[in-house]
Formats: C-alpha cells, sequence, structure tokens
C-alpha cells in the first residue's frame, strides 16, 4: 500500500513538473509576440496623425535605390516592413529643419515648401491640378511617360530619416527613383536645402537609351518684378535655353514671401542637357524638347504670367537591371533672405569645413535682390550731408537698371516677324491661329516645324503689339 502511495506520488511529481516546464515555455513565447506586436503597433501605426502618414527609416537601412525597386510597397502603414506605401487615404509630409516636403502616394504627385520664423509653410511650386503640373518624365526608347497622374505607372512613397522617396514603376520599362534628402547649408543652422538625386533601373530586356527631365512649374517670380533671375543676380526677360553647366550654375525665383534657388553646380551635380526658363504652355508640350527658335516673353494668350523650368539630362544607355543617377540641388529661404546652397555648393574645394562656412555667409549678404537697388541708393543719398550732394550726381547713370542683351536662344534662324495688320488684332484671329498651331502639331510636328514656327512667330508679334497698345 505504501508502495504504491510512494508511486502515484512520484507520479503526479513528475506530472506537476512537466506541466510547470512546459507552462513556463509557452509564456516566454507568447511574451515574445506580444513585445512584437506592440513595437509594430507603435513603429508603424500612425494613422491617428492628420497627414503624416509615413514609415521613417533611415537612409543607412536601404541606401541602394537597386533595393528600393524591389521592395514591396504596402496599401497602409500599419505593419508594413519596408516603409513603402502605395495607397494611403491622406498625403504624406515631412518637415526638415526649414523644408517642408509634401507627395501624394496615389497620383505620385510632389510639392516643396520653405518653413519661415512662423512655423508658416510656403509653397514654391504651383498647385494647379493637385500638383502634376510639376513632374518628372522618363523617355524609354521612343515613348515618354509622364511620371505623375500617369495610369501606366505605379507609384510609392518611403520617408527617410531626412525626406523622402518616391518610387514609380513602368512594368517591362523601368523603374525610378527620386530621393529628396534636406541638408543645411549652414553648419550648426536648421536644414534649408535639398539634396534630389533621380535613378533609373532598367526593367527592359535588352540595353535601352533612356532619358530624363524635369518640368518645374514655379510660382515665386510670378508675382515679382521679374520670372527669374540668373546666377549673377540679373534678370530673365524672355524664354531662354541654356546649355552645359559650363554657362550657369544656378538660378533664382523669388518674391516677397520666399527665395529658391535650382542648383546645378556641386560636388555630385550631374552635367545637365540643357535648361530652360519659358512659360509653361512652352515646356508642356507633346515633344520631348520644345521649339525654342523664337523669342517669347513669358506671356502668352493661352497661358498668362505662368512660367515654370525644364531641365534635361542627357540620354544614356542603361543595361538590364543597371542604374543610372542624376543629381541637382534646390535651397530654400523664407521671406528677403537669400539662400545659401549657392554660396555652400560652389565654393572653392579646398575651404571645406568651417572656412567653407564662413566663406559662404559672406557671399550671401552681398547679393541683393534687384528690386531692392534703387531703394538702398536713395537711402543712402538722403542720410548724406547737402554739401555732398553735387558730387554724387555723377555716377547718376549707373542707378539705372542696365537692360540686359536680348535673350539667347538656340543658334538656328529666327524666323522673322511678319508685319501685324489691325484686323489681325481681334480675338476671332487670334484663336484662328491658335487653331491651325495645335492641328500641325497634333499632326507631324517635325514636318511642319517651319510653318509652325512661322505661326508662333506671327501669334508672338500680335501679342507684342496688343502689349504696346495697352
Amino acid at each position: 500500500m505504501m508502495r504504491n502511495k510512494l508511486i502515484i506520488g512520484i507520479s503526479v511529481f513528475a506530472v506537476l513538473t512537466m506541466l510547470c516546464g512546459c507552462a513556463s515555455k509557452d509564456d516566454s513565447v507568447k511574451e515574445v509576440v506580444f513585445d512584437t506586436e506592440s513595437a509594430e503597433s507603435s513603429e508603424y501605426d500612425d494613422s491617428s496623425s492628420d497627414e503624416d502618414s509615413g514609415v521613417l527609416v533611415t537612409s543607412d537601412e536601404q541606401s541602394s535605390f537597386k533595393v528600393d525597386a524591389v521592395a514591396p510597397a504596402a496599401r497602409e502603414s500599419k505593419k508594413n516592413y519596408t516603409g513603402w506605401i502605395s495607397t494611403s487615404l491622406k498625403p504624406i509630409t515631412t518637415v526638415v529643419g526649414n523644408v517642408k516636403l509634401y507627395a501624394n502616394p496615389k497620383k505620385g504627385t510632389f510639392a516643396l515648401f520653405t518653413v519661415d520664423e512662423n512655423e508658416k509653410a510656403i509653397p514654391v511650386v504651383s498647385s494647379s491640378n493637385e500638383y502634376t503640373t510639376t513632374s518628372f518624365y522618363l523617355k524609354a526608347g521612343n515613348k515618354v511617360f509622364k511620371l505623375c497622374d500617369d495610369a501606366s505607372v505605379t507609384s510609392a512613397i518611403r520617408k527617410t530619416d531626412k525626406g523622402f522617396r518616391i518610387r514609380y514603376s513602368i512594368e517591362r520599362s523601368a523603374i525610378v527613383i527620386i530621393d529628396f534628402e534636406c541638408f543645411s547649408s549652414v553648419a550648426g543652422e536648421a536644414e534649408d536645402s535639398i539634396k534630389v538625386t533621380a535613378g533609373i533601373i532598367s526593367q527592359a530586356k535588352k540595353k535601352q537609351d533612356f532619358a530624363l527631365k524635369l518640368i518645374f512649374d514655379s510660382i515665386l517670380g510670378e508675382t515679382d518684378r521679374h520670372h527669374f533671375y540668373d546666377e549673377n543676380d540679373l534678370p530673365v526677360k524672355g524664354e531662354h535655353v541654356y546649355y552645359t553647366s559650363d554657362d550657369f550654375k544656378w538660378f533664382t525665383s523669388k518674391n516677397s514671401k520666399a527665395n529658391m534657388q535650382m542648383i546645378f553646380a556641386g560636388p555630385e551635380a550631374s552635367p545637365v542637357q540643357s535648361v530652360i526658363l519659358a512659360n509653361y504652355t512652352t515646356l508642356d508640350t507633346k515633344k520631348w524638347e520644345p521649339d525654342m527658335t523664337t523669342f517669347r516673353s513669358f506671356d502668352t494668350v493661352l497661358s498668362y504670367n505662368n512660367s515654370a523650368i525644364g531641365v534635361f539630362w542627357p540620354k544614356t544607355s542603361i543595361a538590364p537591371e543597371d542604374e543610372k543617377s542624376f543629381v541637382f540641388y534646390i535651397s530654400l529661404a523664407a521671406g528677403d533672405s537669400i539662400p545659401g546652397g549657392a554660396a555652400y555648393l560652389t565654393a572653392p574645394a579646398e575651404e571645406e569645413g568651417e572656412d567653407t562656412q564662413a566663406a559662404a555667409e559672406p557671399a550671401a549678404k552681398e547679393e541683393t535682390p534687384v528690386q531692392n537697388i534703387q531703394a538702398v541708393k536713395e537711402e543712402t543719398a538722403a542720410a548724406k550731408p547737402a554739401s555732398e550732394e553735387q558730387p554724387v550726381k555723377e555716377p547718376a547713370p549707373v542707378e539705372a537698371e542696365p537692360e540686359p542683351d536680348p535673350v539667347k536662344v538656340v543658334s538656328t534662324p529666327e524666323t522673322p516677324a511678319p508685319a501685324i495688320d489691325k484686323e489681325k488684332l481681334s480675338s476671332d484671329y487670334i484663336q484662328s491661329l491658335i487653331e491651325r498651331i495645335e492641328q500641325l502639331e497634333e499632326g507631324d510636328p517635325e514636318n511642319n516645324k517651319d510653318e509652325i514656327n512661322a505661326l508662333n512667330a506671327e501669334l508672338d508679334a500680335i501679342i507684342a503689339a496688343l502689349n504696346a497698345n495697352q
């Protein structure tokens, strides 16, 4: 009897020991799963935020465009391990220093803002048609794709520690990734500039030619005396095409609220084929490059006071799964401040570190907005004693703003503008001209080039005559 009780006791003890061991093991597994789910929820589920519905991923985690090209994109941010978002109920915004970035994952659109001292975001691109007037374009072989708001292009967004990336996927053609990385042009100050890197990864079956362009629908200059200024702070008074980065380093667009530099110089900047400053309708054409054979102002009958920047990079041949990238910069400042990006990026190579920063600040201070020159000189003259007023008259001709030479265009001869009769100034005749130009462009623009140029020249002459009669 005692023996049986002993055996039963030992058996019960063994069973209890096994149960306790198993229970302990099960509890530990549950705890790990719970912690993991909690971490996922806290890191990725930010659906309660108003607009900031992205996932923050540091650039060190996924630095290669090839890695990001194949990373899957979720339809929402929760439990999204790659960070790529293909569809979101709300746009994605991120603020880095004094720069605000906006993107719409569904359309693939983006916008840039500078943030002033009152934390107000001032846009530098047009919001027309939900920001679709600013877009990158890809030419793959003979096919041209507008990367935003295009049914044949799938877009996705991923946040990084200094901005975000937009991925555009074109089936059996290419994947284009645009990386916006904010940085500071002055050591110790808030970020005020953006390094824009555009990468093309070929998805074609064989080696193919690709070309990339950007139409940037700027708005600052449309409320200023001039739409654009060159690197010497001289105004650009009409449509202008520039070739090679040796002809320019940056352009400025500004008004009383903000100042933007688009910079094509710097240690990593890529050579461009051309940069065109023009009316938006000149750049928004079915052809890859617009006709720039005649001089036009930034105003047209169909698009008044609407300027834009067209950036064209050289055609490049890319093998399957290989990639090619292009780099340029944008620097922003609020109010009448001058962005520091151009001075920082174009400083001599030997003046790095603290010396570069010290050199950049005086260079920025020396620049003076063109529209303020007269006011500054009048104030200086008023501060001088009356006895010194007479000598001041000697440099008086310098005060007047010099008219720059006529804007240079391509080397092809200009189409002479015909004489304008009064009956040609009617709205019906102007409309007939526009319709005829559209018909020719829809047909064969190359074969009809001479007639298109002649009609454009006549239209420009009519616009000039109308402006003169106002």
